[in-house]
Order: structure tokens, then sequence, then C-alpha cells
């Protein structure tokens, strides 16, 4: 993505990524694919 992106449009895949959870855990989209289907929310950060 560029700094001028809007991020991922709605029907578009997500890329495979890795981030620390809320509890600082690594969090693999692949991996928790594997177990079946997930709900992805992203908070903005800092208000």
């Amino acid at each position: 993505m560029t700094e001028t992106s809007t991020g991922i449009e709605t029907g578009q895949e997500m890329p495979a990524f890795e981030l620390p959870d809320e509890q600082g855990q690594p969090f693999n989209l692949i991996q928790q694919l594997e177990e079946g289907p997930i709900v992805l929310v992203f908070y903005r950060g800092d208000w």
C-alpha cells in the first residue's frame, strides 16, 4: 500500500500477516484460517 492507499476494499482478499494481539502474543492470519473462519477488527489506535 502507498501513503494515499485507502486500505482493503470490500470483497478484496486479505493479505497474509502476523501482528501482536491485544495481549502481545503473535497473531498469524494463515494459522488462524486453518482453524476456521475468523472476524478481524482493527482499531485506529490512540484517539
